[in-house]
């Protein structure tokens, strides 16, 4: 594709059960092979629990491969992010086959597995969340995301619960109730990038005592499609080689130091005293 041409930045996910062991690889190959001739770049999760991607191209692919997913019943109403940038933020296309499209905590018993098709949280729309924040309204805004993602920014009113890998959530629940950090009886708003992880953070808050539980629909990325910067501090670190976006969409220019996962921003030097790659 041409240098000068805008790269369309595309993720979004779905649960949805999928016959593990019969339409997974098919679904891979099937994948692999539209996606590679369509000539997309990004990485696709595929689960028993449903799909997990973010790829990107040009406008032209990017409409394809929407095209491709609209004529498969499964994944017809996926719904998909756009952001803009003018690198393409991938190598290669991947389809991987994965346990979990998202990884929760591996010690759960059976009965206290997340199964965000069968007890799925409410969501409430970033416009709502907007008059909440504006209005003072009581209720805790918990960062769902790891450490170094929000080194880059977060919610002003945001609850951070200091895990440095997503497996790590349900013990910092547990902490965080038992020295009064949350509180099981007040609302709670979960949030992540693309909501991906409230899927399974907020029905794990409603099956362990908390009472009213919500996520933001669309996660980060939406709200700042519908509401900007409002109530927010600082840009979004994000899963690709752009490595951080601000509000409004647009790669701030960072890179990823590779020792410690954090966005350094352009001409600095990572906190952790390794120069950002090159």
């Amino acid at each position: 594709m041409p240098a000068t041409e805008q790269i369309i930045n595309v993720s979004g996910y779905r649960f949805i059960e999928l016959e593990e062991h019969e339409e997974l690889p098919a679904l891979r190959d099937a994948m692999l092979e539209a996606f590679n001739d369509i000539g997309v770049k990004g990485t696709i999760l595929i689960a028993q629990e449903g799909i997990n991607a973010a790829f990107a191209g040009t406008s032209d692919q990017i409409t394809r491969v929407r095209a491709w997913f609209a004529n498969d019943a499964r994944f017809a109403s996926l719904w998909l992010k756009e952001s803009p940038s003018q690198i393409l933020p991938f190598s290669k296309l991947k389809v991987k086959i994965r346990p979990e499209i998202i990884t929760f905590e591996p010690n759960l018993t059976h009965a206290q597995r997340i199964s965000p098709t069968a007890t799925p949280a409410p969501a409430i729309a970033p416009k709502k969340l907007k008059e909440w924040l504006d209005s003072n309204r009581d209720f805790t805004l918990l960062d769902t995301r790891n450490t170094y993602e929000i080194d880059s920014g977060t919610f002003e009113k945001a609850v951070d619960l200091n895990i440095d890998i997503f497996k790590n959530f349900t013990k910092a629940v547990d902490d965080a109730v038992a020295n009064g950090t949350l509180n099981t009886d007040e609302p709670v708003v979960t949030f992540c990038t693309g909501g991906i992880r409230c899927e399974k953070a907020a029905p794990y808050l409603l099956q362990n005592g908390f009472k009213e539980v919500y996520q933001i629909e669309g996660g980060i990325l939406h709200y700042f499609e519908e509401c900007g910067d409002e109530h927010w501090d600082g840009n979004c670190f994000v899963f690709d080689d752009r490595a951080e976006i601000n509000p409004e969409l647009e790669p701030t220019g960072a890179t990823l130091c590779h020792e410690c996962h954090r966005a350094v921003p352009a001409e600095q030097v990572c906190p952790c005293d390794k120069p950002p790659p090159r």
